[in-house]
């Protein structure tokens, strides 16, 4: 897998400890704005850069839990890190996304067009820079999306782990304890 250390590592504890219960699973790194998808054995299937919240941080602040998106200032839109359970289901539009956390609107999708957010520039660029503008959710390549992603999770629940920036990555493996 070679991208990754943290990302590496952070797998073959996941299978060491049977924590994705032979299920698929998927390892985001926001550090390197990286995703990947596993089989459930652990074979890594595929992996892509991704598109990530606009702020840096691993927790989400309490006071915008019922906040509509247009009152969540830039500041906390984070892409949450720990461990989720997650399932196929459409957004509020009919289109496929992977739910990360559904009451948290966190999802994985494919990459959209917002007008002078040139997000599919920002995903396909050679820097990590300007991989943060979504508002929490994280956005991969379409065919990435239906190739790995829809086929992986289409029949089964999966496993979601987001690996921390802030935080210690210590502090979510919490398998190993």
């Amino acid at each position: 897998m070679n991208d990754s250390l943290q990302a590496t590592e952070f797998a073959e504890a996941v299978i060491e400890f049977n924590d994705n219960r032979q299920r698929p699973f998927i390892i985001v790194d926001k550090k390197q704005a990286k995703l990947y998808v596993f089989d459930s054995n652990g074979f890594l299937l595929g992996k892509a850069p991704v598109l990530l919240g606009m702020a840096v941080g691993d927790d989400l602040p309490i006071e915008i839990a019922r906040l509509p998106l247009s009152q969540i200032k830039q500041s906390y839109r984070i892409t949450p890190a720990g461990r989720y359970i997650a399932e196929i289901g459409r957004d509020t539009h009919g289109k496929d996304v992977l739910w990360v956390d559904f009451s948290g609107n966190l999802a994985i999708h494919p990459v959209i067009s917002v007008p002078k957010q040139n997000r599919l520039e920002r995903l396909t660029s050679q820097t990590i820079e300007d991989n943060r503008i979504s508002w929490g959710c994280i956005n991969v390549p379409k065919m990435f999306f239906k190739k790995y992603i829809l086929k992986s999770f289409m029949r089964t629940k999966g496993i979601v782990y987001i690996l921390p920036e802030v935080k210690s990555i210590k502090d979510y493996l919490w398998f190993e304890k």
